[in-house]
């Protein structure tokens, strides 16, 4: 990048716009019965004002987002970045470089086709752990150079780092320009790189029986509603149903489009992840802005004893778009080896074996079972004194029910939650049908709430919540009933750290 003022690739205009293309193709096929009743009828009038219209607003949109490319810069002053839009309504947006957490590389399919990339910059910030600071479109080399040249003001980069890529990346330099060759992804050295086969099974045992069960059930229910739509909603109802086939078909394949060619190597004080088919995306996560691991086991994972690893932290996993997945399912001894290869820090291992909560736990959950079982039969017996026409042996059935569900929910919790306090690291397993296992450095835990209830106090037990920075989805990590001491110990822990 010769200038440190720039504009975004023109193609973010296309981009900006390709949804009120699609918006009003969905709206010409949904109508297409009414063209043809113009046609027949020679209504060529009211085809062309359609036709104008149409034209003149896909104009409208296209000179407002060229003028909205045109009026926005982007600056690099010391230790800033500016995004300055210079329209009616003037904006104004600073980022220091010091709160900056990840600068990550993106690309959908048009992206690849014109050779650009989205830059995508998350801010070190819990208010803005969910959403994306700042995306730019730029050029394949000027991405590359943007992402150089603000990893360089981060100095996230050791000299023998930057050199490194500098050869990789057959680093030139004159008086005036600076230009970079860039080599294949392809012949990066990666430390770990999943097969398409290693992926199908992942696919295998990170299958959710729950969301493919709904998403079934909303396939059937559309199905039966296009069977009873007349001949003008044939084609809503055909479109609904391809939405609907297509959400089942990806809790197949979903995982082999999305984690395509999964790549990671750790350099230095940064893990380099690469992956994707449809969207090619690449992430640069610097070690130190890890704030936990997270070990996932969803129910086919723990039956065959598999395990996958991702990530909390801000900039990676924040947007639905992103992953934060760091390891793909494995066994355990290959698990092992890779987490220990990219994150030796963490010293993954111990932290596997975890103390189950104290054993009144259950006289806690039956107590509290009976309660709820006690408030829903009081509501049955309301509803059966109403007298709404349900069967009797249908509301007794129904509070049977709960109550099992409740027992089997305590057992399985029982079972799952786990605790380990370490020298510096804590670990907490959490989860009913599925085990997530984090690992949490005592210097990365934000605060810690502890509850006592009016039973398990009776008991000196308490459970609580461990608060981490990350995106608000992985931000709280829940801690069973366990002895009010160990609570004790574990905020002492925390103290003497901070």
């Amino acid at each position: 990048m010769k200038e440190d003022r720039f504009r975004c690739h023109p193609s973010i205009i296309v981009e900006k716009t390709w949804w009120i293309i699609s918006f009003l193709f969905f709206i010409m096929i949904t109508d297409i019965d009414n063209v043809k009743d113009m046609v027949l009828h020679n209504d060529f009038i009211s085809i062309i004002l359609i036709f104008f219209g149409v034209v003149v607003f896909l104009l409208f949109i296209l000179i407002y987002n060229t003028f909205i490319w045109s009026k926005t810069f982007i600056n690099i002053e010391e230790n800033t970045i500016i995004v300055q839009r210079n329209t009616i309504n003037s904006k104004i947006n600073t980022y220091g470089i010091k709160n900056i957490a990840n600068i990550n590389l993106e690309q959908n399919i048009f992206e690849r086709i014109i050779g650009t990339y989205k830059i995508k910059i998350d801010t070190d910030s819990l208010s803005t752990a969910d959403t994306t600071d700042i995306e730019i479109v730029l050029s394949r080399k000027d991405a590359y150079e943007f992402k150089y040249n603000i990893e360089k003001l981060m100095k996230l980069e050791t000299i023998e780092c930057i050199e490194k890529q500098r050869n990789k990346l057959n680093y030139n330099e004159d008086s005036e320009n600076r230009q970079y060759n860039y080599l294949h992804d392809e012949e990066i050295d990666y430390d770990i790189v999943f097969s398409s086969n290693d992926i199908l099974k992942h696919c295998f045992y990170n299958f959710s029986i729950f969301g493919f069960i709904f998403g079934l059930g909303v396939f059937i229910f559309t199905l039966f509603i296009a069977t009873k739509a007349d001949e003008s909603g044939e084609i809503i109802s055909l479109l609904l149903i391809i939405t609907s086939l297509w959400s089942i078909i990806k809790f197949f394949i979903g995982d082999l489009i999305k984690y395509y060619k999964f790549s990671i190597k750790r350099l230095e004080d940064k893990l380099y992840i690469s992956y994707g088919l449809l969207k090619k995306r690449k992430f640069t996560i610097p070690i130190n802005r890890i704030n936990a691991i997270n070990i996932k086991q969803p129910i086919f994972c723990r039956i065959f004893e598999r395990y996958q690893v991702d990530i909390s932290t801000i900039g990676v996993g924040d947007d639905e778009s992103e992953g934060s997945q760091i390891l793909l399912c494995s066994t355990k001894e290959n698990f092992l080896k890779y987490i220990n290869t990219l994150l030796p820090e963490f010293r993954v291992g111990e932290e596997l074996i975890l103390a189950r909560q104290d054993k009144n736990y259950y006289k806690i959950k039956i107590a509290e079972t009976i309660i709820v079982t006690m408030i829903i039969s009081l509501i049955m017996y309301i509803i059966y004194k109403l007298n709404f026409g349900i069967d009797t042996s249908l509301l007794v059935g129904i509070n049977i029910v709960v109550f099992l569900l409740l027992i089997l929910i305590a057992y399985m919790s029982y079972i799952t939650y786990g605790f380990y306090m370490g020298k510096e690291n804590v670990a907490i397993s959490q989860g009913i049908f599925s085990k997530n296992i984090s690992i949490i450095k005592y210097k990365k835990v934000q605060y810690i709430n502890i509850k006592k209830g009016p039973i398990s106090s009776r008991f000196n037990l308490c459970h609580g919540k461990i608060y981490i920075l990350a995106s608000f989805g992985n931000a709280i990590k829940t801690i069973g009933y366990y002895d009010e001491v160990l609570f004790e110990e574990l905020k002492n822990k925390i103290l003497s750290i901070v």
